[in-house]
């Protein structure tokens, strides 16, 4: 079972971009699955966040750790910094056009809830996130 310890060990891996070091958390066939896409396994991991981390930069910050029975959900504020233009039109193109676009120069705060569930052997084998959107005034 994957503890809170291990879940900071794995958002310094992800803010240092040290996709080997988060690989080692993942199952051989984990699924992520975000707006409206799925990435699945290792290598489309890879491949997704060589292209995003070109155009937008992000950094977790840790709120809160929920372990459950099969798994756990991480509380999370990830804020996202346009780095070049994307396009929407790109981003249909590569098969992510649930994303928003964060224009160059840009930096936005958003608040996630994101489940994990994992293997037998303790590995992550789904992500899938929840945005917490608060009341406009």
């Amino acid at each position: 079972m994957m503890t809170e310890a291990d879940y900071h060990r794995y958002l310094a891996a992800f803010n240092a971009r040290d996709y080997a070091a988060m690989e080692s958390f993942f199952a051989d066939d984990f699924v992520l699955e975000n707006a409206g896409f799925a990435v699945r396994g290792k290598e489309a991991f890879r491949a997704f966040y060589a292209f995003f981390h070109e155009y937008c930069a992000e950094e977790v910050t840790f709120r809160e750790f929920f372990p459950g029975r099969q798994g756990f959900v991480a509380h999370v504020v990830i804020r996202f910094t346009g780095l070049k233009d994307l396009s929407p039109k790109v981003l249909a193109d590569k098969g992510y056009s649930g994303m928003s676009v964060v224009p160059k120069g840009v930096s936005v705060e958003v608040e996630f809830y994101i489940h994990y569930l994992l293997n037998e052997a303790g590995l992550i084998r789904y992500i899938k996130g929840a945005v917490w959107v608060p009341e406009s005034r």
